[in-house]
């Protein structure tokens, strides 16, 4: 009888090992021993991570600083202050690009993280996309409203592009091809 019992066991972590790829891959997450995502793609999805670090560290520490400044201008009551290539700003304006900053920060390191655990959903990736592009817009607009040179806006603003792109193309990736056979049989 224990050997019934023991059979039926394994064949009941048969059946939901097989389903649970299935599972998986409709809520966009990998599929475990997923054959086609091998090793080569996990050392692209390293590097892919491992490029949104620069620019992570870049808008986070400048983010922070911004809205630290801020604070303690508006605290010091001063109207207005220098804060480096710019001119003279309110501590609302800084404070206001610094929040700009911390966004870009979160939506940079978000995207790494997609990138990295390997999330194939088109919806995990659309929010994404439209902030990293309405912050990517924003910068281009400021830069061409401040005349920052344009190597220097690359420089400064291609992890919002980079974010951009890549979520454009893991939105855009989700098409029929993809999607066949996720529907189980009757």
């Amino acid at each position: 009888m224990s050997d019934e019992i023991r059979s039926d066991e394994k064949q009941d972590e048969a059946a939901s090992s097989e389903a649970a790829p299935e599972a998986d891959e409709a809520r966009g997450e990998p599929a475990q021993g997923d054959p086609v995502q091998g090793q080569d793609a996990g050392g692209l999805r390293l590097i892919g991570a491992v490029v949104t670090l620069p620019w992570v560290l870049l808008y986070g520490i400048t983010g922070v600083w911004a809205v630290t400044l801020a604070a303690q201008s508006a605290s010091r009551g001063l109207n207005r202050i220098d804060a480096g290539y710019t001119r003279y700003v309110t501590p609302a304006q800084l404070g206001f690009v610094g929040a700009l900053l911390v966004t870009a920060f979160a939506v940079t390191l978000a995207c790494g993280l997609l990138l990295l655990f390997r999330r194939r959903s088109g919806m995990v990736w659309l929010p994404l996309l439209l902030v990293s592009a309405g912050l990517t817009a924003g910068a281009l607009w400021a830069g061409i409203q401040g005349g920052l040179h344009p190597l220097l806006w690359v420089l400064f603003f291609f992890g919002l592009v980079y974010v951009t792109a890549v979520a454009a193309a893991k939105v855009l990736q989700v098409t029929r091809a993809e999607r066949r056979d996720t529907i189980a049989p009757p």
